[in-house]
């Protein structure tokens, strides 16, 4: 598996499903990440208002996409809805070692096991363990953590992974197709398939 230095990328940019796909598109038509950029950033494709936001999003979103290969990237792009989502968050994980942590550590025991459900305190408990572990976590203020963990729930929630309730969030199960689920293991990556969809 890829590991990644932990970032906090997440807290400005969480899920974007449709900006996400609009990229996707330009990476399957064949442009490169320069004819990606300008077409995002200087011809504002993906209508963000603000230039600094369009400039962060377009990075942080070529940077997930450019993790999974042809055939995935076109299964996100013309695939199912809910296996589409699932294939996003997948790609998040493969560029964002923190939620992938996040994803196989607490999401996916909340699938398997007795608990159902996040918690605010299962939020607070992740982070506060990895800053005694690692050093880029520990140098992360209070609001930093505030929004990771708002960015985590928001993912949760948009890619139909979890759903409010109340302050929790409850683990669901996404059904994929199963040509993509096997893809993904047949390519090595089965240890997403367990922090994504609980397998064992």
């Amino acid at each position: 598996m890829n590991k990644k230095i932990y970032s906090s990328s997440i807290k400005k940019t969480p899920f974007k499903y449709s900006i996400s796909k609009k990229i996707a598109k330009l990476m399957i038509d064949g442009k490169g990440r320069q004819e990606v950029f300008d077409e995002c950033y200087v011809r504002n494709y993906i209508e963000v208002e603000s230039i600094d936001r369009r400039k962060e999003i377009s990075n942080v979103i070529y940077s997930r996409l450019i993790n999974i290969d042809e055939f995935l990237l076109k299964q996100f792009y013309e695939g199912d809805v809910e296996t589409s989502k699932f294939i996003l968050v997948y790609a998040i994980a493969k560029s964002d070692m923190l939620f992938f942590d996040f994803m196989f550590e607490i999401y996916r025991e909340a699938l398997v096991g007795n608990k159902d459900y996040i918690s605010i305190d299962d939020f607070d408990n992740f982070f506060a363990a990895k800053k005694e572990t690692d050093l880029i976590v520990a140098s992360w203020g209070h609001y930093t953590m505030i929004q990771l963990a708002k960015g985590y729930r928001n993912i949760l929630v948009d890619s139909g992974m979890g759903e409010r309730d109340k302050r929790n969030i409850k683990a669901i199960k996404l059904m994929i197709h199963p040509a993509v689920q096997d893809y993904i293991r047949q390519i090595g990556d089965a240890e997403y398939l367990k922090a994504l969809l609980g397998e064992c």
